[in-house]
């Protein structure tokens, strides 16, 4: 636990963000989902019922429920249900499989599970039939938003009631747990992020005055996945501004593109690949409505998709944030693809940089790590600092990301940002994007680089370490320029990262392999890679 920076102006409880919305805008519409339409007023009466309900189910202040859902009223509902009864919902990544979803399960000790039958492309049912609900004894029931499914479930199933009402006492309270985020699930055991109402509902309000998401008319295409911090903030901003959510479960650049003109959209929230798809549905017709998008950078290449996505008048802006210290913890005047300088939201939070790491603290931060009594000690410093694990620079209240702290390169002496030797190889001719890890080799470490190919371009290894030769600090020249078809990622419910580890792992077989000494001497051909 630290001691909470004042939250003066911002809301205490996710009840209280909710109930001055209703207040605000009772009459107006919060949610648009598909063809259906709850103002503001039935919104709230419609959490008031669920939460009768689950209540009946057993669900008490404290009692862990989970959420498998898309995008949708059924996910706001169980968000702000679950917050008037001060019990944590567990949000579960829709892209987890079978013991993924087991794992979060367990560890949560979730009472109930709240899913639909099915959503989107996915095979729900047999991924029902993967988890392995002996190893769940604190699972009582699955709860269903649509109708039942046929599979036999060895738990309680239940559908659950339309047209819920009922009146429930508000048990919300600013230090209770308001959410568990799983982390993006690059390792075999995600962590379990707790935040409590208070940072949830405190940085909703930071978040709405800043992007100005209270503003007459703001509507938010409510399309990132809600069960990670990138679409919770979204969605808690739009809560809090009383602006209008339209919901996407699965993100169609060409029918966001349509909802973007039709619904009057004026905030967005997504990834570089998101606004360059979505710059690519305007068909050279610019958005006139946007107003502002928080635009999370991933790919090497993603200065060309949002130069893309300005042009179309998206109006991007880089962001910074973790599911710790939640997203949008800060933020450009802009975005470009470049790293930039942010600055924090609140004005209540601080940042520091210690031997080369980001240090951030604030109001939006959350309370521990879930059943890692040990983590959650380690993750703060004496005053109550986070320890980022990312490199940066702090300048004049705004502060710079350059990487990972995992990921910079120590070479010759020197500490070297990948991104140095990254930007020059994807100046080169033909060359799409790039990406450079460090590998051990001869009993040193050394930056080995991957590329993706232009279109129709071919790209000769000789050649492009010779550029790096003589341009390039010796030691920041690659090992090896190794051409491979796609980079290996993730979907976290953020968005589509690099799997950088991934990357060092297929670099150092490269070099460690029966013909590797032969590779490593210069060769006249172009080489080629598949992603295992």
């Amino acid at each position: 636990m630290i001691a909470r920076v004042p939250r003066y102006g911002r809301s205490a409880t996710l009840s209280e963000l909710l109930a001055r919305s209703m207040a605000r805008a009772g009459s107006r519409v919060a949610i648009h989902d598909g063809d259906q339409r709850l103002t503001w007023t039935l919104f709230a009466r419609r959490v008031e019922g669920l939460a009768r309900y689950l209540a009946d189910q057993g669900v008490a202040p404290g009692v862990p429920v989970a959420l498998w859902l898309p995008n949708g009223i059924d996910y706001l509902t169980g968000i702000f249900a679950l917050a008037r009864l001060a019990a944590p919902a567990v949000h579960i990544n829709t892209r987890f499989g079978s013991a993924e979803i087991g794992d979060v399960l367990a560890r949560s000790g979730a009472r109930l599970l709240i899913t639909r039958q099915a959503f989107g492309a996915i095979d729900l049912r047999s991924v029902r039939e993967g988890i392995d609900l002996g190893a769940l004894p604190a699972l009582e029931a699955m709860l269903f938003a649509d109708t039942l499914p046929d599979d036999d479930l060895a738990v309680r199933r239940a559908l659950i009631p339309t047209g819920l009402d009922g009146r429930i006492e508000d048990r919300a309270q600013p230090d209770a747990a308001a959410l568990v985020y799983t982390s993006s699930g690059t390792t075999a055991r995600p962590k379990l992020i707790v935040h409590d109402q208070a940072s949830i509902a405190g940085h909703a309000d930071d978040v709405a005055d800043r992007i100005g998401m209270g503003e007459q008319g703001a509507r938010l295409l409510a399309t990132v996945p809600f069960c990670g911090t990138f679409g919770n903030v979204a969605a808690m901003a739009a809560v809090a501004g009383a602006a209008e959510l339209v919901c996407l479960d699965i993100f169609d650049p060409r029918l966001a593109a349509t909802l973007i003109r039709d619904r009057g959209i004026t905030h967005l929230f997504g990834d570089d690949r998101m606004i360059g798809r979505l710059a690519d549905a305007a068909e050279g017709v610019p958005f006139d409505g946007v107003r502002f998008s928080a635009i999370a950078a991933f790919q090497p290449d993603a200065v060309h998709a949002i130069a893309r996505g300005i042009a179309m008048g998206l109006r991007p802006h880089s962001i910074y944030g973790s599911s710790e210290m939640q997203a949008l913890y800060a933020l450009a005047s802009q975005a470009t693809g470049e790293q930039v300088a942010v600055a924090p939201v609140s004005a209540d939070a601080d940042v520091r940089a210690v031997d080369g790491e980001l240090l951030l603290r604030g109001p939006s931060g959350f309370d521990h790590y879930l059943g890692d009594a040990e983590r959650t000690q380690r993750a703060r410093d004496a005053d109550g600092f986070f320890h980022s694990g990312d490199h940066g620079e702090v300048a004049d209240g705004r502060f710079t990301f350059r990487s990972r702290i995992d990921d910079v390169l120590r070479l010759g002496g020197f500490l070297v940002n990948p991104r140095e030797i990254e930007d020059f190889l994807q100046d080169l001719p033909g060359v799409e994007s790039a990406q450079v890890v460090a590998v051990t080799h001869e009993g040193r470490l050394v930056p080995f680089a991957f590329l993706i190919a232009a279109p129709g371009a071919v790209l000769v290894e000789t050649e492009i370490l010779a550029a790096c030769r003589a341009s390039l600090a010796r030691y920041k020249v690659p090992v090896r320029a190794l051409v491979i078809d796609s980079l290996p990622s993730i979907a976290s419910p953020n968005g589509v990262k690099i799997q950088r580890g991934r990357l060092r792992e297929m670099a150092q077989r490269h070099l460690d392999g029966p013909t590797a000494a032969n590779d490593v001497q210069a060769q006249g051909h172009t080489h080629k890679a598949e992603i295992a």
